[in-house]
């Protein structure tokens, strides 16, 4: 352990969502580190006043947007790390480095032998690029909306000795056996955004994101539907850190601390999701256990739950077969509509079980994605919904009988998996249906 109070920080512009602080703070305190780690926030024209002394008198300094190239004039030289990427996020004693491209490594994405594709143009994609050529990736193929940037890219590529490297379009509609996502869609609150059409996920064999609020996007989510191999970014910038601390703390040995290093990384995905407060929405069949896996799951989370059709009673002031008796099915989605958007306006995270037919409604899923929400589907058959239904009477939608159930049920199962984001098994046992719902988020808890 180190006897000297260390000094870090982070530069850039804005940082008042930045996870340094906790992810560092953590760090060190699994590896003995006596230090504190600060926010800088500085605006261009303060870089050149209050750079320098900054660089003097901190042990270690991280860099963030927009500043990963503006900070190379005040450095002394360049480790071979932010040669290859033009970019600096981490400086030691003056010198600039690079911990990206560790951090992604990390995360053994399955790149060598196939055809790859960098979304993207920008800083984060120049990482995937170039390590995807490292890794022995067969092809890369960068789509960006700026023709001329992805153009720029291929040519960085190519210096790496790629052979195999081309642009296309970003909205092509041509698959590729992997995909890394250097673009901020699906980015917290704005977790609608979706860079693949769903067919171009199911052609493809492996998916990485490197946005990580939420620490599953829907990109991954669908991925991970799928049974494809899929991550998200909060590994890359927890392995990252860890890079960084490596450079600034060489006594250390972090081969030993594993364990604690892996127990920081999973508190990391809850304090995501308090930074990003993500809406969890459950959908499905009658009989899915929506309530109750949701009750469950927002306890382990130490989330509010609401349930959408308490709230619609509460709302009106009758029970749900009471609405439907005397104001009809559609005066009772009216309202339901209504419950649903207050409830997802609530601040803050949120798990909310859905009724059956809720998310089913036109322009239901764009209401909850809009509200920075993502939705799970409790699959399960119509045999094991009805058995667990038998005997409840007051439910509206099963009084015409089986046959009404059957065709009901068979109209919604694709509503249900055209909205959903994830999709798991229903039919498990509770406490394996909610530990398939922490392990999609990568809240292992």
């Amino acid at each position: 352990m180190s006897s000297n109070l260390r000094r870090y920080g982070l530069i850039g512009c804005p940082l008042e969502h930045s996870l340094s602080p906790f992810i560092h703070g953590r760090i060190m305190q699994a590896a003995g580190i006596r230090g504190e780690y600060r926010l800088y926030e500085l605006e261009r024209h303060e870089l050149s006043e209050k750079l320098p002394a900054l660089l003097g008198q901190l042990d270690g300094v991280n860099v963030t947007i927009p500043y990963k190239q503006a900070v190379l004039p005040f450095l002394r030289g360049l480790a071979p790390s932010a040669q290859l990427y033009g970019a600096v996020n981490t400086v030691h004693q003056g010198m600039g480095h690079n911990t990206d491209g560790a951090g992604f490594r990390a995360c053994r994405v399955p790149l060598e032998g196939r055809q790859v594709c960098v979304l993207g143009a920008g800083g984060a994609a120049r990482v995937l690029a170039v390590e995807a050529v490292r890794a022995g990736a067969r092809e890369v193929v960068i789509r960006a909306r700026r023709r001329e940037q992805a153009e720029e890219l291929v040519a960085v590529v190519r210096k790496q000795g790629a052979q195999h490297v081309r642009c296309e379009d970003f909205y092509t509609a041509d698959s590729c056996e992997v995909f890394l996502n250097g673009t901020p869609l699906g980015m917290w609150p704005h977790v609608a955004g979706l860079p693949l059409s769903p067919e171009q996920i199911a052609s493809a064999q492996a998916v990485f994101d490197t946005v990580y609020n939420p620490a599953a996007t829907r990109l991954v989510l669908k991925a991970k539907t799928l049974g494809l191999w899929a991550r998200g970014g909060l590994g890359m910038l927890f392995e990252q850190a860890v890079a960084a601390q490596k450079i600034w703390n060489p006594q250390v040995d972090f081969n030993l601390l594993q364990g604690q290093l892996e127990a920081v990384r999973k508190e990391l995905a809850l304090e995501v999701l308090r930074h990003s407060p993500v809406k969890l929405v459950l959908s499905g069949f009658m009989g899915a256990g929506k309530t109750h896996i949701g009750g469950l799951l927002a306890e382990r989370l130490k989330m509010p739950f609401v349930d959408l059709d308490q709230a619609v009673e509460a709302e009106v002031g009758l029970s749900i077969p009471e609405v439907f008796t005397r104001w009809g099915e559609q005066a009772f989605r009216n309202v339901e509509r209504e419950c649903l958007a207050a409830e997802l306006k609530r601040p803050g995270p949120l798990v909310l079980a859905a009724g059956g037919g809720a998310l089913v409604q036109q322009g239901a899923a764009s209401l909850v994605h809009s509200a920075g929400g993502l939705i799970i589907h409790l699959d399960i058959s119509l045999e094991i919904a009805l058995a667990r239904c038998a005997g409840q009477g007051d439910r509206p939608l099963l009084k015409g009988g089986a046959e009404a159930a059957e065709a009901l049920y068979q109209r919604r199962l694709p509503l249900y998996a055209a909205a959903a984001d994830l999709r798991v098994n229903g039919e498990q046992q509770d406490i394996d249906v909610v530990r398939d719902i922490l392990a999609a988020f990568e809240l292992e808890v």
